[in-house]
């Protein structure tokens, strides 16, 4: 998701940019890629970009009762300030007080890349606990087999055995 914006770094600040994006990249906590859609408005600051995106995202997940593939969604809003590295028109680096890891920057051939934030407001979005619906049955304890698609006996010929460990002390001694 790369953004030219040598002309808009060049234009007096206020001046704005509408882009479009329907793009897929990779997220690294997670083996499925991620389709991104939506519209990005880059915005000129004194100093540097601002990015204004209102984004959809559809990331493929594994269900963590059940295991099934299924697709999260979420939505984005994203507000980010990016520095330029390199002035335009002294082709000299820019003395930025703060150059960190907290900060995005434009590349020094004047492209804005927004693969790496739309992957931390994901990150950030997306559940910890995944699951394919709100009331996903998982797999049988006993036979494996996934609920939420067949119906099992297990449970009907076995006693429960969770607490097998914890009812043997209370047991009477003889």
């Amino acid at each position: 998701m790369d953004f030219k914006v040598a002309t808009l770094l060049k234009a007096s600040s206020g001046h704005k940019k509408l882009e479009s994006v329907s793009s897929t990249i990779e997220v690294d906590w997670s083996e499925f890629r991620c389709d991104v859609d939506g519209s990005v408005l880059l915005t000129k600051t004194d100093v540097g970009v601002w990015v204004s995106a209102c984004l959809s995202a559809k990331i493929g997940r594994q269900c963590g009762n059940c295991l099934d593939s299924y697709v999260e969604s979420m939505g984005l809003t994203i507000e980010e300030e990016y520095f330029p590295l390199v002035n335009l028109v002294t082709g000299e680096r820019n003395e930025l007080e703060e150059i960190d890891g907290d900060n995005f920057y434009i590349g020094e051939d004047n492209v804005l890349d927004l693969s790496d934030v739309v992957r931390q407001y994901a990150s950030l979005h997306s559940s910890i606990s995944s699951k394919c619906m709100k009331y996903c049955k998982g797999l049988c304890i006993d036979c494996g087999i996934n609920l939420n698609k067949e119906k099992c006996n297990c449970r009907n010929n076995k006693k429960n055995t969770k607490l097998a460990a914890l009812l043997e002390s209370f047991r009477p001694m003889n």
